[in-house]
């Protein structure tokens, strides 16, 4: 378990992936790269059977093919999938940066050029693991270069579902600012926020959501005289469930009335 506090002061904790999982997600990535090798193989073999393709011009394809895929493979897709390869997905694993945040392309690419010196001796992993066990992150040599770790992906919006809201104060909030882009760890904290905030009492919760809201306001300009608890039901409707196209119904998380420190509730 890793613990990491964003700028928001919000903290979070992450349940790291051992070094099984990260094995069997190598594993299932190299059989399904094997796949892919031996459709191409056999597109190649027909085409020297019936399409008279020079049978050398077609194992320098295969070739060339191979190597394309074992050394971009595991970044193509850490890059287009959000950190994660069939593998990492199948097993329920992620690549984050230690900061928490999503990993970049270059990362993606060195970490992946990095795994042939972690495999090492004989290709069985055997620095891999040693590197590993001698970091509190878990981390190979290939994610020590580049600020990367594997992570056990707990899917929180998907695990909880959308909450859709009834009250109309909500929409004219989030109809008053323009889509704003946030990371990652704030837009958790905002899920589980929503998700939690029927179970914390009012005087509670309206300290919480400052905690979350005071940052967003300063860094986006986003109104000061809205509520906090409103604030935050309105850019979770504006970024989760507006942008699903689903309709406004089911859950009805409505908003405390409650007024400002310093004014009266406006919207």
């Amino acid at each position: 378990m890793i613990r990491i506090v964003t700028p928001e002061n919000i903290a979070f904790s992450y349940q790291l992936a051992s070094f099984s999982q990260r094995a069997w997600a190598y594993f299932i990535d190299m059989m399904v790269l094997g796949l892919i090798v031996m459709v191409i193989g056999c597109l190649l073999m027909v085409m020297v059977s019936y399409l008279f393709l020079p049978g050398g011009l077609a194992m320098a394809i295969l070739l060339v093919t191979v190597f394309f895929l074992y050394w971009f493979f595991g970044a193509f897709f850490e890059t287009v999938w959000n950190g994660q390869t069939p593998g990492k997905r199948l097993l329920g694993i992620r690549v984050l940066s230690t900061e928490g945040q999503p990993i970049n392309s270059f990362q993606a690419f060195i970490r992946n050029i990095m795994r042939f010196a972690d495999l090492q001796p004989f290709m069985c992993g055997g620095i891999a693991f040693a590197v590993m066990l001698c970091n509190k992150r878990f981390q190979r040599f290939g994610d020590l270069l580049c600020g990367t770790m594997v992570i056990v992906d707990e899917n929180t919006y998907g695990r909880h579902g959308l909450v859709k809201f009834k009250h109309p104060d909500i929409f004219r909030v989030a109809e008053q600012f323009p889509p704003i882009a946030l990371p990652s760890e704030t837009l958790k904290a905002l899920a589980l926020y929503v998700h939690r905030r029927k179970a914390i009492s009012p005087r509670r919760r309206e300290h919480i959501a400052a905690i979350l809201a005071v940052p967003l306001i300063e860094r986006h300009g986003l109104p000061e005289n809205v509520h906090f608890d409103l604030l935050l039901c309105a850019i979770y409707h504006a970024h989760f469930v507006a942008l699903s196209g689903e309709e406004e119904s089911g859950t009805d998380a409505r908003p405390e009335p409650t007024p400002l420190p310093g004014g009266p509730l406006q919207v």
